[in-house]
């Protein structure tokens, strides 16, 4: 089996393969030609559509469509649970595993066996991200052995054939999120040392900016109807790329009419996007108490990286130019066939570490300010797989229990922070509560390379009072992936998509509760004779006059409660 990298972008997914000549880029879409001589002929839009047949839709095909379609599934892992395409709800991950099983399926096309892939994720997402990723490219039927950083993948492609020890930033700046990372390169290893990110800041903001710059100077913007505001979209997000390499396009508006867009215009719209880079940088040096002059090479990559108001601030900032010979587009996916390599033994000459964007601990009592403070035991830029114990007593005598929490984040901030997020809690009870000094219990944090958490709290006796893993938020419980996964193989091997269902008629506050539950979080993961029973309930509610609704509600919330473990 050939050892391959997958880069599922926020915005395009790449693979990669790594062979006697190195990594090799499989072309796996075939984009239209306005678009494949941009450059884009090795990507695949990570877009899911529905079809007119309720057929799914990938890539090209999909992100060419106006509407209907969803796009940036990788914004949805943080916190959200569903997704709209079209008229149809699913759940994230199903349309991250949709996603999956369609690159599984045109690499194999390709004569590619991804049965087991290296998948890459941005240095500055959340357990939860993480933990999502690996699980829907499971769920698709790809073993993935390890998630390794981008930024990291980034160095190693450009750096698999550099012979001298050296410190490397590398800018990864795609289309929804912007990572900077430092690594050093010593012996053919590649160590993280320090990474900084800013989430939700990538090509999908710039291209945003640059539609309102353009709109401000349309009149009859209101009347535009959905189709057209898509096509707007497109034409907006193809008008940036050209700028990159000429100073001005001409875009056509819905309706026929035309605006002269030129690359100072959009650099104008974007610049306060581009000065956000200083923060990640900055931090990262500090973090490595380095200066700009300490690094030795600068790799830029990532869509928006090839925009020259990009590549100049930060040659700029940090005083040398970016290397060349790196394409910003495909070296995500080609180090993660090189890490891909380097785990099945095919390159022994090489190795990598990472380490964590955010610090992992709990949260304590300051006695002495009389507050509730963040205390990590697993610290930024921690090497992973990490494992630390801490000990702490409860606070007063004769406690009986204790709260114990799992935070993610940055001591440094408030507490209360949106950025610090409780990932889970527990009550843990004390034995014989006595003397709090006489009570303490020893807390571990076990975090392994596949983004899990293992917690372990231990008395003083030795008594384990909780044992339990954090996969980081994530809701699902294993019967719902199952489901999912299970959906997902139906959907690619039917190649038809559950039929959307018509919004709900149900004016009754509790009834259309229960009808929304059915429809979007029941019905999309049922075997066609349950599915049939629970639309025919939904059907009797939405009929139903004053006298019959009390009855019909009743049926359908007794036939919900068999699948209360879905919602």
């Amino acid at each position: 089996m050939r050892a391959v990298g997958i880069d599922f972008g926020t915005t395009n997914s790449v693979i990669a393969v790594y062979g006697s000549g190195g990594a090799e880029v499989l072309a796996v879409d075939t984009p239209p030609a306005d678009w494949a001589e941009l450059g884009f002929d090795r990507v695949l839009p990570s877009v899911l559509a529905m079809g007119p047949n309720a057929e799914p839709v990938f890539g090209w095909q999909a992100k060419t469509r106006p509407v209907g379609k969803l796009e940036a599934v990788k914004r949805l892992f943080k916190h959200d649970e569903i997704a709209q395409v079209g008229d149809q709800t699913f759940y994230v991950e199903e349309v991250a595993t949709l996603l999956f099983a369609h690159l599984k399926r045109a690499a194999a096309q390709a004569g590619v066996d991804v049965s087991r892939a290296v998948v890459t994720i941005p240095a500055n997402s959340r357990g939860l991200a993480r933990f999502r990723t690996k699980v829907c490219a499971g769920m698709a039927g790809i073993d993935v052995p390890v998630l390794i950083n981008e930024p990291t993948a980034a160095a190693m492609a450009y750096g698999i054939s550099a012979r001298d020890n050296q410190t490397l930033m590398v800018v990864d700046w795609g289309g929804g999120t912007l990572d900077v990372t430092v690594l050093e390169t010593v012996d053919g290893t590649f160590m993280e040392q320090a990474s900084k990110g800013i989430n939700k800041l990538g090509g999908m903001d710039f291209d945003s900016r640059l539609a309102k710059a353009i709109i401000d100077t349309v009149s009859n913007v209101g009347d535009w109807s959905e189709e057209e505001r898509g096509s707007f979209k497109l034409a907006v997000e193809r008008a940036k790329i050209l700028l990159s390499s000429q100073e001005e396009t001409n875009l056509i508006l819905p309706r026929g009419e035309h605006r002269r867009v030129t690359r100072r215009m959009f650099e104008d719209a974007v610049r306060p996007l581009i000065e956000r880079v200083r923060e990640p940088i900055e931090r990262c040096l500090a973090d490595v108490r380095e200066t700009a002059s300490d690094i030795d090479t600068i790799i830029l990559v990532g869509g928006t990286s090839k925009t020259p108001a990009v590549r100049n601030f930060v040659a700029e900032l940090l005083g040398a130019e970016p290397v060349s010979g790196v394409d910003p587009l495909t070296a995500v996916a080609e180090g993660a066939a090189v890490a891909a390599a380097v785990l099945s033994g095919d390159l022994a000459t090489h190795d990598f570490l990472v380490s964590t964007e955010h610090a992992l601990g709990t949260v304590v009592a300051d006695l002495e300010k009389m507050e509730l403070c963040f205390d990590p035991l697993i610290p930024r830029n921690h090497k992973l797989p990490a494992k630390r114990t801490c000990t702490y007593r409860p606070v007063r005598d004769d406690q009986d229990s204790v709260a114990v929490r799992v935070i993610e984040g940055d001591p440094a901030i408030p507490l209360d922070h949106e950025d610090n997020v409780v990932l889970k809690e527990w009550k843990v009870t004390i034995p014989d509560p006595g003397p709090a000094n006489d009570k303490a219990f020893h807390m571990t944090y076990d975090y392994d390379a596949d983004g899990i958490l293992h917690v372990t709290v231990v008395d003083n006796a030795g008594n384990v009072l909780l044992q339990d893993d954090v996969s980081f938020g994530v809701t699902r419980d294993k019967r719902q992936l199952v489901r999912i996964a299970n959906s997902v193989e139906r959907v690619m091997s039917s190649g038809s998509l559950p039929t959307p269902e018509a919004p709900s008629r149900v004016k009754d506050p509790e009834a259309h509760l229960l009808v929304q539950r059915a429809r979007t979080k029941v019905i999309p993961f049922l075997d066609d004779e349950q599915a049939a029973r629970l639309r025919e309930l939904v059907a009797a509610v939405e009929v139903a006059d004053a006298a019959s609704l009390p009855a019909a509600r009743k049926a359908l919330q007794d036939e919900l409660r068999k699948y209360s473990y879905l919602f």
